[in-house]
């Protein structure tokens, strides 16, 4: 029995391994070469987990993204998810200033971290747009 259980942890270690190297290898592509890489990945994690539903969707994504993609789509895209995390920050700053003037510290810690962790998005995703260049 416990054999079993080191050779299932063995190879559950040696697939985890391999698809975290496949993870870190979309990050040295670009564009749309990355884009099939990540979709690809997150393929092999469906496929590994029998997940059937979500091996069709990334099936049906990967397919459309190779008919589809292009510079300015991606470009739109990522100007799009920008767009979204600025509004996001534009919220939490009325919530922070709600919270600073009901002097609710806990809250305002939380929405201090929210701010910071959508500027920190956004950073990413703006060197993601300036490779696109």
């Amino acid at each position: 029995m416990k054999v079993d259980y080191k050779l299932g942890l063995f190879i559950l270690v040696c697939v985890s391994s391999n698809a975290f190297a496949s993870a870190s290898d979309c990050r040295d592509l670009k564009a749309c070469e990355r884009k099939f890489c990540e979709i690809n990945y997150q393929l092999s994690i469906a496929k590994s987990n029998n997940n059937e539903f979500k091996v069709d969707g990334l099936t049906k994504a990967l397919k459309y993204a190779k008919e589809n993609c292009s510079i300015q789509g991606l470009r739109d895209d990522l100007l799009d998810k920008i767009d979204d995390k600025m509004a996001d920050i534009e919220g939490y700053r009325q919530d922070l200033n709600e919270a600073e003037s009901d002097n609710e510290t806990d809250k305002i810690e939380k929405y201090q971290r929210k701010i910071k962790e959508k500027e920190e998005d956004i950073s990413e995703l703006e060197i993601e747009l300036a490779e696109l260049q």
